[in-house]
């Protein structure tokens, strides 16, 4: 801050002048703007194309390509865009040419795929086979002590607690077991999809390859 001393009050009228000028435009904060705010122009485009001038760019604009020039019209400087979001579409462009390149060199034509889905299913259907059977047991055995249990009462016994116990557990045992059984069936339907997608993304590669 410039401030008026002694000495100023002793100086000539426009120097005290001068100086209280100087005073109030550091006040104002007017001696601290960027470079360009000061004769300088800042020119952008907007998303129909029309070329704008101002002081500064409007938010909307601001990840655009804009330039700041002097009143003569000499460019002074250039502010590219954000390129973030092209990389992230660029990046995912490639990602998507390397699985397209990986899916026509694994198979010659759509039924190819169709094997290959019915391969990797092979494992969880017998997976499922193999926990439906250990939940009929489940139920075998739960069926067979709650029948016991149910004489008991209607004889006016006690049921023993090992055979309560012994239901509890066929009753976690089938819980678990389903659980299990549509965890696999889930993994299936996500397997199928996958390949349908690749036999989609296949078609449509060799429909465009050969359309060419």
């Amino acid at each position: 801050m410039v401030s008026i001393t002694n000495k100023t009050k002793n100086a000539s009228p426009n120097l005290v002048l001068f100086a209280m000028l100087l005073s109030c435009l550091f006040s104002l904060n007017l001696l601290s703007q960027p470079a360009y705010s000061a004769g300088k122009i800042v020119k952008w485009k907007d998303e129909k194309g029309n070329t704008h001038y101002g002081d500064n760019v409007p938010a909307q604009y601001a990840n655009t390509e804009n330039s700041v020039i002097s009143p003569q019209g000499i460019t002074i400087k250039r502010n590219k865009p954000n390129n973030i979001q092209i990389e992230a579409i660029d990046a995912a462009k490639q990602e998507q040419d390397k699985k397209d390149k990986a899916l026509v060199d694994s198979f010659s034509n759509a039924t190819e795929i169709d094997l290959a889905r019915d391969r990797n299913l092979q494992l969880d259907l017998v997976a499922v086979e193999s926990l439906q059977l250990q939940k009929n047991n489940s139920l075998k055995k739960l069926a067979e002590n709650q029948n016991s249990a149910n004489n008991l009462i209607k004889n006016h016994k006690p049921v023993p607690a090992d055979l309560n116990a012994e239901i509890k557990s066929n009753i976690a045992d089938i819980a678990k077991q389903n659980q299990l059984i549509n965890e696999r069936k889930a993994a299936m339907e996500n397997t199928k999809k996958r390949f349908d997608d690749d036999k989609i993304r296949f078609l449509a590669i060799k429909n465009k390859t050969n359309s060419l």
